[in-house]
């Protein structure tokens, strides 16, 4: 199997958690690309040019993360399943929707912020913003009932999310509402901040990988501090 993204040791890709905790990280090859890079060869793969994209033996694709995380985990050696069955089963997989959603919303207002000042939509840089605040003020609920049970896929959605935001933060970069330019999405949110400091020790949300220029090969990353 082959899985295509980008790879990038600063925020928690989501994939590599659910490959490592299934103990099928060692099956994976690896491959980078840039879903905005004009020479990207993404479009081989997935007819929607994003990542990741997970190419099977057989030549044929997945995509969509929670799709790949699906399929990954069913491939598990050991160990129980981060898709719970029944009604928390829905629970997780909506809450690994909110933390993708978390994810979205902070690369359309990244992407957004590129074009100059006087071609960007005011609507979407307002939108894309809400969608951050009400993730996260979902995610403060939600999380108040983790320490209670084992990892699953929302948590792992949730981590993905965070990361991502924590490194990029597009609301504190653009300062569009008074206050911004001191945006840190831990404040107010107790229960978020403290569940996620506390899996930060765990080996599969440590785990990431970096992309070599020199050999042009993707390998292990120092683990975070």
């Amino acid at each position: 199997m082959r899985l295509v993204f980008t790879p990038n040791p600063n925020y928690i890709h989501k994939v590599l958690v659910v490959a490592h905790e299934a103990g099928i990280d060692a099956r994976l090859e690896f491959e980078r690309q840039v879903p905005f890079d004009d020479d990207t060869a993404i479009w081989r793969s997935n007819p929607l040019g994003k990542v990741p994209t997970l190419v099977l033996d057989d030549g044929s694709s997945l995509y969509g993360g929670q799709l790949i995380c699906e399929y990954l985990d069913s491939l598990r050696t050991a160990g129980t399943s981060l898709f719970p069955t029944g009604a928390s089963g829905w629970l997780a997989r909506r809450q690994f929707c909110t933390g993708d959603g978390l994810f979205d919303a902070t690369t359309n207002l990244r992407v957004e912020g590129w074009r100059p000042a006087a071609q960007r939509s005011e609507e979407a840089m307002r939108r894309e913003p809400r969608k951050i605040l009400g993730a996260l003020a979902q995610m403060e609920l939600d999380a108040q009932a983790f320490a209670a049970g084992p990892l699953h896929i929302g948590q792992v959605g949730f981590a993905g999310g965070l990361s991502y935001l924590e490194h990029r933060n597009p609301v504190r970069e653009h300062r569009l509402e008074p206050g911004d330019a001191q945006f840190e999405w831990r404040a107010g949110r107790p229960a978020l901040a403290a569940w996620y400091q506390s899996i930060q020790c765990r080996p599969s949300i440590r785990f990431r990988l970096e992309w070599d220029p020199a050999t042009r090969t993707v390998r292990p990353a120092p683990a975070p501090h």
